[in-house]
């Protein structure tokens, strides 16, 4: 605030009250302002002097009593103007807030609008608010950090990204921006880059809680599991209040199927001392141990501060173990509406609608055009992809297929996602052979970055891929696919209750019709490409290899000319010792194996309903009974 120049007599007064504000007693100098504060010229630097004190204090109600009188005196004064837009904002006379600073180009009235418009949702808006703070104030790492916020709502993932730097570049000491900017790589699925900004800031800030449970969740995303565990370990040593710290290793533990370490952890507790959050653990622990009257128990008693899809997704998990298929449900209707709440605006046509446009390019003229295939490739077999609809037993299977010495397995790596990317919107029947060459070429690389081996025959295992038959074809002309196959209802039924990370596909499973309809998409995009290319495929039926296993797979190994080999059937302990599975189904298959789940669809048919003459189609072609 510009204060009028005091009088003699005041002068003395309006130093000493500055004194005491600059000294941190603001109390002192609100009341010593406040003797002498009056909405004239001599009582004005009183009134700015006791507004701004009263701020300080946390008490903008008081505040505006002096700043009011003030901004009537000089309603051209742009500073008072914006201490006066403060003072309304934290006093929750928002709309009046921002009467005062819409438009302004003071750099203090633009932050005000920004913030408000951001709060309210107004995205255009406050991103032009905080645009004008930047152009005067291009350094600005809080107008940065809120840009950021900004694009992420939006659903800009790399403007956010790009945002979210800057903010980091112009301030580097303030963990706060790193965590943003983690947490949003986190959910684009960022896992590298995640790493990287949760190692930055736990060096700047390795005395923080919540900057050592993000490197342990970052770590997890890049599966060092061993050091997550590890980072997670130290954190609830070294801070034993129950936090989020101890919920995720609990987690942690749970996902690697390390069941006697979470029990062990959960006895180790001072449960007296523990929060309701605690409660989130025991029901897990239960659910993993059979108990499942009290998993239920336990889930009833985690609190709201435990995100609803997490909850929701053990409460379905457990009412479905119980028999209880309406409360499932309606768990899993609650879970999937959750993940779509904080899911960011879908950009462009959902997968579907690109399956289907996919396969609306797709005719006997456009397969008869295409130029000669590869020659085979004498340094590296084609592979073998598994594929399958979600939840058909994809998991399952490729860990049987682990059992084999001559296979490796990488489960659902973005290799062909990375293909299609390269491959833009060129035209599959007009590539030539160079360009065939260099796509697989880069195939390989990426599956040597995730993991292959190089020597070993590799697996794909990515269940979707089954919609992009024709673009494996065209590189891989001599490749094999296993489908997995499942009844469509089941599949269509356990894709609504996975707890799916949403990416641009699984956010279709979260509305039952939606992945109805994608299941008709998919298969018909297998079905059509069947058609038009010679695709060496081998069906294996989930019903069946949960009840005879060595009858489904023995056909399976003969057919990719491989020899029998118990491991196969010892998927147990391959489960055990693979890690932390990246799908869905990652406690099933530690289990023996069980057949609860064929025929579940049955139970949930009032829900299913409404689905059923998409699927019934489908499931009557497979020779499903209805």
């Amino acid at each position: 605030m510009q204060q009028a120049a005091p009088t003699d007599t005041l002068a003395p007064a309006i130093a000493e009250a500055l004194r005491l504000r600059q000294a941190g007693d603001a109390a002192g100098a609100l009341a010593l302002a406040e003797r002498h504060a009056a909405p004239s010229e001599e009582g004005a630097p009183f009134l700015a002097i006791a507004g701004l004190a009263a701020m300080e204090l946390g008490d903008p109600v008081r505040a505006l009593t002096h700043i009011e009188p003030l901004a009537r005196m000089r309603p051209d004064d742009l500073e008072i103007r914006a201490d006066h837009a403060r003072a309304l904002l934290a006093a929750g006379r928002d709309d009046e807030a921002l009467a005062l600073s819409e438009g302004a180009s003071l750099p203090a009235l633009a932050r005000i609008e920004g913030w408000i418009r951001q709060q309210r949702g107004d995205l255009r808006q406050a991103h032009a608010a905080f645009a004008r703070v930047l152009q005067a104030e291009p350094t600005d790492a809080a107008s940065w950090n809120s840009l950021g916020n900004i694009h992420d709502a939006a659903g800009h993932v790399d403007r956010a990204i790009g945002a979210f730097e800057h903010a980091i570049t112009y301030q580097p000491d303030e963990p706060g921006m790193y965590l943003n900017l983690a947490d949003l790589l986190r959910r684009a699925d960022r896992g590298v880059a995640r790493l990287k900004v949760a190692r930055d800031v736990a060096a700047i800030a390795p005395d923080r809680r919540d900057v050592q449970t993000e490197l342990a969740m970052a770590l997890a995303h890049n599966e060092e599991l061993d050091e997550a565990i590890a980072v997670l370990e130290a954190a609830v040593q070294r801070w034993p209040d129950f936090g989020e710290s101890h919920l995720e290793l609990g987690r942690l533990y749970e996902a690697t199927n390390r069941t006697d370490a979470l029990a062990a952890f959960l006895a180790g507790l001072d449960l007296a001392a523990c929060p309701p959050e605690v409660a989130f653990l025991h029901a897990w622990l239960a659910q993993r141990e059979g108990r499942f009257e009290d998993a239920m128990r336990h889930a009833e008693a985690i609190p709201p501060t435990i995100h609803p899809m997490r909850r929701e997704a053990l409460i379905g998990n457990i009412a479905e173990r119980l028999g209880d298929a309406p409360r499932a449900f309606a768990a899993f209707s609650a879970m999937n509406a959750a993940a779509m709440a904080e899911a960011p605006p879908m950009k462009g046509p959902s997968f579907r609608a690109s399956v289907e446009a996919d396969c609306a390019r797709w005719s006997a003229d456009w397969a008869g055009c295409w130029t000669p295939p590869l020659a085979p490739d004498a340094a590296r077999r084609d592979p073998v992809f598994l594929v399958g609809f979600p939840r058909s037993g994809t998991t399952l299977l490729d860990t049987m297929l682990m059992g084999l010495p001559e296979v490796q397995v990488l489960e659902e790596r973005p290799m062909i996602a990375g293909t299609l990317r390269q491959l833009g919107q060129a035209d599959l029947a007009a590539l030539t052979a160079d360009q065939c060459q260099a796509l697989r070429d880069a195939y390989f690389a990426s599956a040597a970055a995730h993991g292959w081996d190089g020597q070993r025959w590799l697996i794909d295992k990515h269940p979707l891929n089954m919609a992009r038959a024709p673009l494996i074809h065209r590189l891989f002309p001599n490749a094999r696919f296993i489908l997995a196959e499942r009844h469509p209802a089941d599949a269509v039924l356990s894709c609504f209750m996975a707890n799916f990370t949403l990416n641009h596909a699984m956010r279709s499973f979260t509305d039952l019709e939606e992945a109805a309809r994608t299941y008709d998409a998919v298969f018909g995009a297998w079905k059509q490409a069947h058609a038009l290319f010679p695709l060496a495929a081998h069906a294996v039926r989930y019903e069946r290899l949960v009840e005879d296993p060595r009858g489904e797979l023995q056909p399976l190994t003969q057919w990719l000319g491989l020899d029998w080999d118990d491991r196969l059937l010892a998927h147990e302990d391959t489960a055990r010792s693979r890690g932390r599975v990246r799908t869905a189904s990652y406690a099933q298959i530690s289990e023996p194996l069980y057949t609860r789940a064929r025929g579940r669809w049955r139970r949930y048919a009032d829900q299913l309903a409404p689905v059923m003459p998409i699927l019934a189609p489908w499931a009557e072609k497979m020779g499903y009974d209805l």
